[in-house]
């Protein structure tokens, strides 16, 4: 079923600040650049050769191009003069930086992912400044939240949310290819997992709890694996109503996940440095070098993305299960802007993200979840941007 909801209407116009020019990053610039509600985009990184080629293949006079160093507090201040809205979609370890710097200079902010700084400390800071802090608007965290909260509020009471990311990859080329953030992706996969069951937040061995899902087409059954992630964390404190268990669950193919449980065995997923003939470097650094990048996977990979998530609860006495999903293949997606579809359904959620608040629209301030948001313009504004957004229900 396609969303009919509300969209948001523009009733300002903004120009935004894009900190991190990678596939994720192409896509939101995409979507930005030519959209009613943004005045313009400035596109930042510390190589500005993809900026530069993607600042060419927009709309004129939309664009201009920077180069910025995410850990240079000055270089923040200096690049944020200007804009009302930053998008951070470099590494989640930025995340306090750079939303400490977006409320200094004024600016809405927005990011992908959580990282280890708790943004939610600063809340109170961001409500008395009077703007929004969006902390992980991309496709899970992100649109796996509008979901959740689209569904609850179809519902009387909330039993469980399971959240399911069924994104897979085919290639002959690459024997291991991450399809995000190769550092993220492998920190997730072997750290231990957490889910929420009963008012507590539980710790799991990584690779817990395996099972087959059986996820639509165009992905189909896949294995999946517990793991901690946002909406974990979230969704039992900001989802308007009290819930009995939340677990997200990422596939991840057999393969895969040999090569990354020996990887993990013979210390290469370390984040801490060791000497190497004089030097100091990082093995999970050193491997996501020597990886194939997430930027550089479009069209020389076959297969699917889907974000899924499944909401179970009582409507008028009765017990009902709501599913929402939305999928595309790598193919399509290449199709329309040379990224794979994980790329794509991150950077579209983003877009979205980007939009809602440069909209005017919104009228909530602080640091904010993604679940916070009124659902039905959001999913409006997706199915806008090119997801096709697919609901079901049923008594159970």
């Amino acid at each position: 079923m396609r969303n009919q909801g509300r969209t948001f209407i523009p009733e300002d116009f903004m120009r935004v600040m894009l900190l991190g020019v990678g596939a994720i990053g192409t896509v939101i610039a995409r979507h930005l650049a030519g959209h009613r509600a943004i005045e313009g985009v400035t596109l930042c990184d510390m190589d500005t050769t993809r900026a530069e080629k993607l600042a060419g293949e927009l709309p004129a006079g939309r664009t201009r191009v920077e180069k910025v160093d995410a850990a240079d507090p000055q270089a923040l201040a200096r690049a944020l003069e200007g804009h009302g809205l930053v998008i951070n979609a470099v590494l989640p370890r930025f995340n306090g930086a750079i939303c400490d710097a977006a409320l200094a200079a004024g600016s809405h902010y927005m990011d992908l992912a959580s990282g280890e700084d708790d943004l939610f400390s600063r809340d109170a800071a961001w409500k008395k400044a009077g703007r929004i802090a969006l902390n992980g608007m991309g496709e899970d965290p992100g649109i796996s939240n509008v979901f959740a909260r689209s569904a609850t509020d179809r519902l009387d009471e909330v039993d469980a949310v399971r959240v399911r990311d069924g994104e897979y990859s085919e290639s002959e080329e690459f024997p291991l290819a991450c399809l995000f953030s190769t550092e993220t992706f492998i920190e997730e996969a072997v750290s231990p997992a957490r889910y929420y069951e009963d008012g507590d937040w539980k710790k799991i061995p990584a690779w817990s709890n395996q099972e087959v899902y059986p996820f639509p087409e165009p992905v189909g059954p896949q294995t999946i694996y517990n793991m901690s992630h946002e909406e974990v964390d979230t969704l039992p404190r900001r989802l308007g109503k009290k819930v009995r268990f939340v677990d997200f669950k990422l596939a991840v193919p057999d393969s895969m996940q040999q090569h990354l449980a020996f990887l993990d065995r013979i210390g290469m997923t370390r984040r801490d440095t060791v000497r190497v003939r004089g030097g100091q470097v990082t093995p999970l650094a050193v491997l996501s070098a020597v990886l194939p990048q997430p930027a550089d996977l479009g069209g020389r990979i076959q297969g699917a993305a889907i974000v899924l998530v499944e909401v179970d609860g009582t409507r008028g006495g009765r017990r009902m299960r709501h599913v929402l999903h939305a999928a595309m293949t790598h193919q399509e997606a290449f199709r329309r802007q040379k990224v794979t579809a994980t790329a794509y359904l991150t950077g579209t959620g983003g877009a979205a993200g980007a939009i809602a608040i440069a909209s005017g629209r919104l009228k909530l301030t602080g640091v904010l979840s993604p679940e916070q948001l009124d659902p039905e313009p959001m999913l409006g504004l997706l199915e806008e941007l090119g997801i096709s957004v697919e609901r079901k229900e049923k008594a159970i």
